[in-house]
């Protein structure tokens, strides 16, 4: 267990960052009496399952089983680790973060930690944005101009979206960069460069209009390259590799214009490439961002959830394509139980070339009459043969269409009354379309959930297993009423800490938040709950410390006893119980092994030695006059 900042700086930022706030600004709360609720964005929520206890500056949402303070509460919502949230809330509270290294922690003369190099990207994709841009404006820039002005991008888009081009060149990027001391390894870590296989780096965007993306900070973190006409090079774009920046799962082309807390309504409109989002956005769909190469995924819907879009517009190109994309995607709106409509453009079309030949307006007309993805899916299964002569095709539609309904389990419908009655009204239409009773279409939906429910439950409990997990179910009685009891009185956590041995814990989230304490202990850093969890920079152990301070709260009125006396009785038992696992393996041990009659009498006699030990006794077990009391003599029968 270590720790990269000081308790110190961590208060600071903590105090500093009011959690209401900070929760606030990214998510609608309700009061709840003294405390306040949201929606977890990290679950299926319909009653807001994310408790903020201002007095503590904890959260907890108790389906998901996690919790903690304002530094995990950002790790969780952006997937940050530690260092990367103290400075991020460090620079939204005004403060200047001060330690030995550059960005925290203590360095080595001449070493590099991985916060420094994760700086050290930013800063050369921001370099490689602003040269870009120069670049465009230079005389090799010219047909990258020209290319633009044909695809009528606008010089207000072109500064907005920061487009910029990459000249005819193997090392422009490198040179620049070598006067702004930028290495070629950060440069290929960034996804600029690329390694040769005899050695050295070459410029890997060349002779391409630049179209960075940017995250919700306006921060470029990756590149999108597309190919001038007439070039000789294959592939149309060329997007920037993954990197610590850059994960192309999560990200959303234009969603730092579009996303803009005053900017981003409740509905999101999707699309496919980077002159569609800017081309939208000069005809006033200001709320339009594409993927990224890849399909829309999860993580796509999740960054949008966040942002309170309850309705997504999915405009897919008018090729077979487009239509199977909308395939692909549907079943993930069906799990995030989002709004979705699928709209298709005329065969040969896409969005930027429909808005350009015939406006905003009859876009937002064909929006507006648009049928939901379940709509748009019965349409496509049950188009182009008859139902009532083709009867195989007939069965294959019916049971996609079912199998699709099943993806949503019970719960769903339960918790989302509009799916329910959308579902409704899909069945009603099938049992029309191919006569079949509606009945049987409902027992078929039923088997299929139940199947789908057991298989997920299966693969739950084998994620279970693969993870170590640090929660409070974990715990044995012993090791829950140890940690209950120093997170709730301190004073006595030092005694504890002498006293309990790291073998006497089984799980391992018990011996994690003891080793916590003993550093902390062992620093002279104070053990009260509010500075352990400003301390602890693993978010599971915070989740854990939240957690059980919550329970040991409940817990305070059933017991009148002292924390010493229950930490006296806890620890007897205890050792009792190791005591008893020892003697268990020791027997099993002389009962296996060879030993002379006295070897086995001196094991014993260790045994009873370290117990006599454990309870403060002294002596060997056979000086008897120097540790026992006196004989009690027996009673007198009269």
């Amino acid at each position: 267990m270590s720790f990269s900042f000081d308790v110190d700086t961590k208060e600071q930022v903590r105090a500093a960052t009011d959690i209401v706030d900070l929760i606030g600004s990214r998510y609608e709360l309700r009061r709840q009496g003294r405390n306040y609720a949201t929606l977890c964005p990290w679950h299926t929520d319909t009653r807001p399952s994310l408790q903020i206890d201002p007095n503590r500056q904890t959260w907890k949402c108790w389906v998901c089983d996690i919790g903690g303070d304002v530094f995990n509460f950002l790790m969780q919502d952006e997937g940050l680790n530690f260092p990367e949230a103290l400075r991020k809330l460090a620079e939204r509270a005004g403060i200047t973060l001060k330690s030995k290294g550059k960005y925290g922690g203590k360095r080595s003369p001449g070493s590099s930690s991985r916060q420094d190099i994760k700086a050290e990207i930013y800063r050369a994709l921001q370099f490689a944005d602003k040269l870009y841009q120069d670049f465009l404006q230079s005389d090799d820039g010219e047909k990258a101009r020209e290319y633009l002005a044909d695809r009528q991008i606008t010089p207000a888009s072109i500064k907005q979206f920061g487009i910029g081009f990459a000249p005819d060149s193997w090392s422009a990027i490198q040179d620049a960069a070598r006067q702004e001391k930028i290495t070629p390894f950060i440069l290929e870590a960034s996804g600029l460069a690329k390694k040769r296989d005899r050695g050295g780096h070459y410029d890997f965007f060349r002779n391409r209009v630049m179209f960075p993306v940017r995250d919700r900070e306006s921060r470029p973190i990756a590149f999108g390259g597309r190919v001038l006409p007439n070039s000789e090079e294959r592939a149309k774009y060329l997007n920037s590799s993954e990197s610590r920046v850059f994960q192309k799962h999560q990200t959303l082309y234009g969603f730092d214009v579009a996303g803009k807390p005053s900017r981003l309504a409740k509905q999101a409109i999707i699309v496919e490439g980077y002159t569609d989002v800017i081309i939208a956005h000069q005809c006033g769909l200001d709320t339009s961002m594409a993927v990224l190469g890849t399909a829309l995924t999860q993580q796509h819907l999740k960054v949008l959830q966040r942002n309170q879009v309850e309705q997504v517009i999915l405009l897919l190109d008018g090729d077979a394509a487009g239509q199977k994309r909308s395939d692909d995607v549907l079943e993930l709106f069906l799990h995030a139980q989002m709004d979705v409509r699928v709209l298709t453009l005329p065969e040969g079309q896409d969005p930027a070339d429909f808005l350009l030949a015939n406006g905003a307006d009859a876009l937002h007309d064909r929006i507006r009459k648009s049928g939901d993805a379940l709509e748009f899916k019965l349409q496509r299964v049950s188009s182009g043969f008859d139902p009532l002569v083709d009867t195989h095709r007939a069965n294959q539609a019916v049971e996609e269409m079912l199998s699709l309904l099943a993806k949503v389990p019970q719960s769903g419908l339960i918790e989302n009354s509009a799916f329910r009655l959308r579902q409704d009204q899909v069945l009603a239409r099938l049992a029309r379309k191919f006569s079949i009773p509606e009945a049987n279409l409902r027992e078929r939906l039923s088997g299929l959930r139940k199947r789908n429910e057991r298989f997920q439950r299966r693969k739950a409990d084998e994620d279970e297993q693969s993870q170590a997990l640090m929660r409070p179910g974990d715990l044995s009685p012993f090791e829950r009423e140890l940690l209950e009891l120093i997170i709730l009185a301190p004073q006595v956590a030092p005694i504890a800490l002498e006293r309990v041995q790291s073998g006497w814990l089984e799980c391992a989230a018990a011996r994690a938040m003891l080793a916590a304490y003993q550093q902390l202990e062992f620093a002279g850093e104070s053990l009260e709950f509010e500075s352990v969890l400003v301390a602890l920079e693993d978010p599971s152990l915070k989740s854990l410390l939240v957690t059980l301070h919550e329970q040991a709260q409940a817990k305070l009125g059933y017991t009148k006893v002292s924390a010493e006396d229950r930490l006296r009785v806890l620890t007897h038992r205890m050792g009792e119980r190791q005591d008893a696992v020892r003697r268990l393996q020791l027997e099993t041990e002389l009962q296996k092994s060879n030993l002379s009659e006295t070897e086995e009498m001196g094991v014993l006699e260790d045994v009873i030695r370290q117990a006599r030990l454990r309870q403060g006794l002294v002596g060997d077990p056979g000086d008897e006059e120097d540790t026992m009391p006196p004989p009690t003599p027996p009673e007198d029968p009269a």
